[in-house]
């Protein structure tokens, strides 16, 4: 690949970085960190996840890697850590009550 198709595809992978953690999505993502924690599911560290609203649009960061996880435990295919329409469907009804007790997941994204 050449450095220049290289260079440009670095550049969109950090302009879609930088949507993903603006407001409001930070918001939404927060609440999903303190669901996520709630249920004891963590990253590769296996750490509880910080409540910072920042995430990643691959599985190199704690929090999609602890989203992939729960996504793999409800039977979301592919289980990719981006949370979305899908992990919502799956979701049990008590995880859907309990992602609720820290506020509607998408305040402030419509």
């Amino acid at each position: 690949m050449s450095r220049l198709k290289k260079l440009k595809i670095e550049a969109i992978r950090k302009a879609n970085q930088k949507v993903l953690n603006e407001q409001p999505h930070r918001d939404a993502t927060i609440k999903i960190q303190k669901f996520l924690n709630a249920k004891k599911i963590t990253g590769d560290n296996g750490k509880p996840l910080e409540e910072d609203g920042l995430t990643c649009i691959d599985l190199s960061c704690q929090t999609a890697q602890a989203i992939s996880e729960y996504q793999s435990s409800i039977g979301v295919w592919p289980a990719e850590g981006v949370w979305g329409p899908d992990t919502m469907e799956k979701m049990p009804p008590e995880d859907k009550e309990l992602l609720e007790s820290f506020g509607s997941w998408w305040d402030g994204l419509f």
